[in-house]
C-alpha cells in the first residue's frame, strides 16, 4: 500500500511539474519579439523566438499561427501547413487559422480544399471578421469566371470591412470583367478617395479605360500606379497600348521595364519577342 501511495505521489508531482513549466508571460514576451523580428525581415530569428514562445506555452495558438505565416511568406508551405493544423487542433473554430490553411492549400494547388476551409471559417460565427475568407472565395469564383458569385462575395467582404480598398478594387475588377465598366469606374473612384496614392486602384482604373478604348486615359492611370512602385503589369499594359498604336520603340522600352521588374515572366518575354524578334 505504501508503494502504491508513493507511486501516486510521484505521478502527481510529475503532473504538477509539467504544469509549472507553462509560462504564459514569458511566452508572450518571446511571441512579441518574434513579431517584431518578422516585421523587420529577420525571419530565422523570428522563427527561433516563436519556437521559444511555444516551448514556454504549448497552448499559445497565436504563436503557432504567426510562425506558420512566416513559413508561408518564405514559401515553405509544408511547414506552414503543420503549424496551421496544430493551431486548429487547439481551437477547431479558429477563423484565421482556417483562412491561413486555406491559403496554403490554394498555393499547393488544392483549390477545392481551400474553398472548403474558407467556407467553413465563414460559417463558424456571425460576428467573426472573416472578410479575408469572403474575399478569397470571391477570388476563386472570379478565377472560374463566375463573376456574379464573385461580386456577391466581394460585396460581403466589403460590408464586413467597409473602406478596405483591396476589396473595393477586387469588386470593381469583377464588374469590369462582367462588362459593367461604368459601375467598375464608379467603385474605383470611391476607392481612390480613400487612398489617392493607391497603386492597385490607379492600375484598375487604367484597365477600365483600356476596355473603354480610351487609351490616353488608360496610360495616364497606369503611369500613376508606376509613380507609387515599379509595377510590371502596368509596364506591360502600356507596352501593349503603344504597340497597338504602332509605336514599337516605346513599346519595347516599356516591356523591357516590365521584364526588369519580373525577369522570369514568360508572358512579358514573349511580348518582347513579338515586338523585336531576335
Amino acid at each position: 500500500m505504501i508503494k502504491y501511495c508513493l507511486l501516486f505521489i510521484l505521478i502527481l508531482s510529475a503532473c504538477i511539474s509539467q504544469e509549472t513549466k507553462v509560462n504564459s508571460h514569458q511566452s508572450n514576451i518571446h511571441y512579441n519579439l518574434a513579431l517584431e523580428l518578422a516585421q523587420n525581415a529577420l525571419y530565422q530569428n523570428s522563427l527561433d523566438e516563436f519556437a521559444k514562445a511555444i516551448s514556454l506555452d504549448p497552448g499559445n495558438i497565436n504563436a503557432y499561427r504567426k510562425k506558420g505565416l512566416v513559413y508561408f511568406g518564405l514559401r515553405e508551405y509544408d511547414e506552414a501547413e503543420k503549424l496551421f493544423v496544430k493551431a486548429i487542433s487547439l481551437d477547431p473554430h479558429n477563423v484565421q487559422s482556417h483562412i491561413n490553411l486555406g491559403m496554403v492549400k490554394y498555393y499547393k494547388g488544392d483549390k477545392a480544399e481551400a474553398m472548403n476551409l474558407w467556407q467553413k471559417s465563414v460559417n463558424f460565427k456571425s460576428d467573426d471578421n472573416d472578410s479575408k475568407a469572403l474575399n478569397n472565395i470571391a477570388n476563386l469564383y472570379k478565377e472560374d469566371k463566375n463573376y456574379k458569385k464573385s461580386i456577391e462575395y466581394y460585396q460581403l467582404a466589403e460590408n464586413q470591412d467597409s473602406g478596405n480598398t483591396m476589396y473595393l478594387n477586387n469588386l470593381a475588377d469583377a464588374f469590369r470583367l462582367q462588362g459593367e465598366l461604368e459601375q467598375a469606374n464608379s467603385i474605383l473612384k470611391n476607392s481612390l478617395k480613400l487612398n489617392p496614392l493607391g497603386l492597385n486602384t490607379n492600375f484598375h482604373i487604367g484597365m477600365v479605360y483600356r476596355d473603354l478604348k480610351e487609351y490616353g486615359k488608360a496610360v495616364e492611370f497606369f503611369k500613376k500606379s508606376l509613380k507609387v512602385s515599379s509595377f510590371p503589369e502596368a509596364h506591360f499594359q502600356i507596352a501593349q497600348i503603344e504597340f497597338s498604336m504602332k509605336n514599337k520603340a516605346s513599346a519595347l522600352k516599356s516591356i523591357k521595364s516590365a521584364i526588369q521588374s519580373s525577369p522570369k515572366n514568360l508572358k512579358y518575354q514573349n511580348f518582347r519577342d513579338l515586338i523585336a524578334p531576335s
